[in-house]
Protein backbone atom coordinates (compact mmCIF):
# COMPACT_ATOMS: atom_id res chain seq x y z
CA UNK A 1 0.00 0.00 0.00
CA UNK A 2 1.65 3.67 -0.78
CA UNK A 3 1.93 5.97 1.31
CA UNK A 4 0.51 9.11 -0.21
CA UNK A 5 -2.87 7.32 -0.66
CA UNK A 6 -3.08 5.87 3.51
CA UNK A 7 -2.62 9.24 3.82
CA UNK A 8 -5.49 10.39 1.92
CA UNK A 9 -7.71 8.36 3.78
CA UNK A 10 -6.22 9.70 6.76
CA UNK A 11 -6.79 12.86 5.50
CA UNK A 12 -10.88 11.77 4.81
CA UNK A 13 -10.82 10.64 8.48
CA UNK A 14 -9.94 13.38 10.69
CA UNK A 15 -12.25 15.73 8.45
CA UNK A 16 -15.57 13.38 8.95
CA UNK A 17 -14.27 12.46 12.33
CA UNK A 18 -17.10 14.31 15.24
CA UNK A 19 -15.09 16.28 17.61
CA UNK A 20 -15.66 15.00 20.97
CA UNK A 21 -14.37 15.83 24.91
CA UNK A 22 -12.05 12.82 24.49
CA UNK A 23 -9.68 11.62 22.60
CA UNK A 24 -10.94 8.86 20.38
CA UNK A 25 -8.65 5.73 19.29
CA UNK A 26 -7.87 5.57 15.80
CA UNK A 27 -8.02 1.66 14.77
CA UNK A 28 -6.53 -0.27 12.02
CA UNK A 29 -8.70 -3.00 11.30
CA UNK A 30 -7.23 -5.46 8.32
CA UNK A 31 -9.12 -8.60 7.22
CA UNK A 32 -7.02 -11.14 5.50
CA UNK A 33 -8.33 -13.86 2.72
CA UNK A 34 -6.59 -17.22 0.93
CA UNK A 35 -4.39 -18.28 3.94
CA UNK A 36 -4.81 -19.76 7.44
CA UNK A 37 -4.38 -17.51 10.07
CA UNK A 38 -3.65 -20.84 12.45
CA UNK A 39 -0.92 -21.48 10.65
CA UNK A 40 2.33 -21.04 12.05
CA UNK A 41 3.70 -19.43 8.75
CA UNK A 42 1.13 -16.96 8.34
CA UNK A 43 0.54 -16.38 12.53
CA UNK A 44 1.32 -12.84 13.54
CA UNK A 45 2.48 -12.49 17.06
CA UNK A 46 4.69 -9.27 17.24
CA UNK A 47 5.00 -6.22 19.04
CA UNK A 48 5.13 -3.35 16.67
CA UNK A 49 7.07 0.16 17.71
CA UNK A 50 4.80 2.80 16.02
CA UNK A 51 7.46 5.70 14.97
CA UNK A 52 4.90 8.58 16.25
CA UNK A 53 3.70 6.96 19.10
CA UNK A 54 0.19 5.75 20.43
CA UNK A 55 -0.99 9.19 21.39
CA UNK A 56 -2.02 8.24 24.91
CA UNK A 57 -0.75 6.54 28.13
CA UNK A 58 -0.76 2.77 29.18
CA UNK A 59 -0.22 1.31 32.21
CA UNK A 60 2.87 -1.70 32.37
CA UNK A 61 3.33 -3.53 35.28
CA UNK A 62 6.07 -4.40 37.01
CA UNK A 63 7.46 -6.99 39.24
CA UNK A 64 10.92 -6.44 41.14
CA UNK A 65 12.36 -6.54 44.49
CA UNK A 66 14.83 -3.60 46.03
CA UNK A 67 16.15 -1.11 44.14
CA UNK A 68 14.12 -2.04 40.87
CA UNK A 69 10.77 -1.84 43.12
CA UNK A 70 12.19 1.81 44.48
CA UNK A 71 12.91 2.95 40.75
CA UNK A 72 10.16 1.57 39.19
CA UNK A 73 7.28 3.21 41.33
CA UNK A 74 8.49 6.42 39.80
CA UNK A 75 7.12 5.07 36.27
CA UNK A 76 3.86 3.18 37.34
CA UNK A 77 1.37 2.07 39.97
CA UNK A 78 1.09 -1.43 39.24
CA UNK A 79 4.40 -2.31 40.96
CA UNK A 80 4.24 -5.69 42.54
CA UNK A 81 7.19 -7.74 44.73
CA UNK A 82 7.98 -11.13 45.61
CA UNK A 83 5.35 -11.36 48.58
CA UNK A 84 3.26 -9.24 46.39
CA UNK A 85 3.34 -11.78 43.63
CA UNK A 86 2.45 -14.20 46.40
CA UNK A 87 -0.21 -13.07 48.21
CA UNK A 88 -2.13 -12.00 44.65
CA UNK A 89 -0.92 -15.56 43.19
CA UNK A 90 -4.10 -17.03 45.50
CA UNK A 91 -6.86 -14.07 44.22
CA UNK A 92 -7.63 -14.61 40.58
CA UNK A 93 -10.25 -11.76 39.95
CA UNK A 94 -7.40 -9.93 41.64
CA UNK A 95 -4.56 -11.21 38.83
CA UNK A 96 -7.32 -10.51 36.13
CA UNK A 97 -8.38 -6.82 37.15
CA UNK A 98 -4.11 -6.09 37.20
CA UNK A 99 -4.17 -7.56 33.84
CA UNK A 100 -6.63 -5.76 32.36
CA UNK A 101 -5.64 -2.15 33.62
CA UNK A 102 -2.00 -3.10 32.21
CA UNK A 103 -1.08 -3.22 28.53
CA UNK A 104 1.99 -5.51 29.48
CA UNK A 105 4.24 -5.86 31.70
CA UNK A 106 8.32 -6.09 32.80
CA UNK A 107 9.64 -8.25 35.70
CA UNK A 108 13.07 -9.00 37.59
CA UNK A 109 14.95 -11.46 35.46
CA UNK A 110 15.56 -13.44 39.09
CA UNK A 111 11.31 -13.52 39.49
CA UNK A 112 10.24 -15.19 36.05
CA UNK A 113 10.26 -18.55 37.60
CA UNK A 114 7.81 -17.52 39.96
CA UNK A 115 5.57 -14.83 38.02
CA UNK A 116 5.18 -17.96 35.66
CA UNK A 117 4.33 -20.56 38.22
CA UNK A 118 1.85 -17.81 39.82
CA UNK A 119 0.51 -15.50 37.00
CA UNK A 120 1.12 -17.88 33.98
CA UNK A 121 -2.77 -18.81 34.13
CA UNK A 122 -3.49 -15.31 33.53
CA UNK A 123 -1.26 -13.60 31.71
CA UNK A 124 -0.27 -15.78 29.08
CA UNK A 125 -3.70 -16.29 27.14
CA UNK A 126 -3.32 -12.58 27.25
CA UNK A 127 -0.08 -12.90 25.66
CA UNK A 128 1.24 -10.43 28.51
CA UNK A 129 3.55 -12.45 30.26
CA UNK A 130 6.32 -10.10 31.12
CA UNK A 131 9.81 -9.30 29.27
CA UNK A 132 12.39 -10.02 31.87
CA UNK A 133 15.28 -7.26 32.28
CA UNK A 134 18.14 -7.17 34.97
CA UNK A 135 17.80 -5.51 38.50
CA UNK A 136 20.23 -2.33 37.42
CA UNK A 137 18.60 -1.67 33.91
CA UNK A 138 17.80 1.69 33.24
CA UNK A 139 13.37 1.15 33.17
CA UNK A 140 13.06 4.37 31.32
CA UNK A 141 14.35 3.54 27.81
CA UNK A 142 12.09 -0.08 28.06
CA UNK A 143 9.13 1.64 29.37
CA UNK A 144 8.92 4.16 26.58
CA UNK A 145 9.38 1.50 23.82
CA UNK A 146 6.81 -0.68 25.59
CA UNK A 147 4.32 2.66 26.17
CA UNK A 148 4.64 3.07 22.31
CA UNK A 149 4.50 -0.11 20.60
CA UNK A 150 1.12 -2.59 20.19
CA UNK A 151 0.64 -5.79 19.96
CA UNK A 152 -0.04 -7.75 16.48
CA UNK A 153 -1.56 -11.06 16.97
CA UNK A 154 -3.94 -13.16 14.93
CA UNK A 155 -6.53 -15.61 16.29
CA UNK A 156 -8.94 -18.00 14.96
CA UNK A 157 -10.34 -14.92 12.82
CA UNK A 158 -8.73 -14.24 9.65
CA UNK A 159 -9.05 -10.15 11.21
CA UNK A 160 -7.11 -8.00 13.12
CA UNK A 161 -7.60 -4.64 15.43
CA UNK A 162 -4.40 -2.22 15.72
CA UNK A 163 -4.41 1.08 17.76
CA UNK A 164 -2.61 3.47 15.88
CA UNK A 165 -3.12 6.54 17.26
CA UNK A 166 -5.84 9.00 18.48
CA UNK A 167 -7.88 11.65 16.90
CA UNK A 168 -5.91 14.65 17.91
CA UNK A 169 -2.32 13.56 16.45
CA UNK A 170 -1.47 14.58 12.91
CA UNK A 171 -2.38 13.21 9.59
CA UNK A 172 1.28 12.51 9.01
CA UNK A 173 1.79 10.84 12.37
CA UNK A 174 -1.22 8.63 12.05
CA UNK A 175 -0.01 7.82 8.37
CA UNK A 176 3.30 6.84 9.86
CA UNK A 177 2.16 4.37 12.20
CA UNK A 178 -0.14 2.71 9.99
CA UNK A 179 2.94 2.09 7.58
CA UNK A 180 5.16 0.97 10.36
CA UNK A 181 2.26 -1.61 10.65
CA UNK A 182 2.03 -2.70 7.30
CA UNK A 183 5.77 -3.33 6.72
CA UNK A 184 5.62 -5.29 10.09
CA UNK A 185 2.73 -7.47 8.80
CA UNK A 186 4.07 -7.65 5.02
CA UNK A 187 7.15 -9.56 6.31
CA UNK A 188 5.04 -12.40 6.95
CA UNK A 189 1.90 -12.09 4.90
CA UNK A 190 1.94 -10.35 1.34
CA UNK A 191 -0.31 -8.04 -0.07
CA UNK A 192 -2.57 -10.22 -2.09
CA UNK A 193 -3.79 -11.94 1.38
CA UNK A 194 -4.98 -8.39 2.65
CA UNK A 195 -8.25 -9.21 1.76
CA UNK A 196 -9.51 -5.52 2.88
CA UNK A 197 -8.08 -2.74 5.16
CA UNK A 198 -10.33 -0.01 7.51
CA UNK A 199 -9.45 2.89 9.37
CA UNK A 200 -11.98 4.04 12.41
CA UNK A 201 -12.26 6.64 14.93
CA UNK A 202 -14.33 5.82 17.98
CA UNK A 203 -17.05 7.71 17.26
CA UNK A 204 -16.92 7.87 13.25
CA UNK A 205 -17.62 5.21 10.27
CA UNK A 206 -14.92 3.74 8.70
CA UNK A 207 -12.70 4.68 6.23
CA UNK A 208 -11.54 1.75 3.84
CA UNK A 209 -7.97 2.07 3.02
CA UNK A 210 -7.89 -1.21 0.64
Amino acid sequence: MEKEAVSAKVKELLEKKENKKFKQSVDLTINFSGINVEEQKYKLNMNVLLPKGRGKNVEIGVFAEGDMNVRAKELSKHVYNKADLDSLSKNRRAMRKIARECYNFVAQADLMQQVGKGWGIVLAPRNKMPSPVPPAADLKPVFERMKNSVRVKTKKSPTIHIPVGVDDMSQEDITANIMAVFSAINRQIPDENIKSAFIKATMCEAVRLW
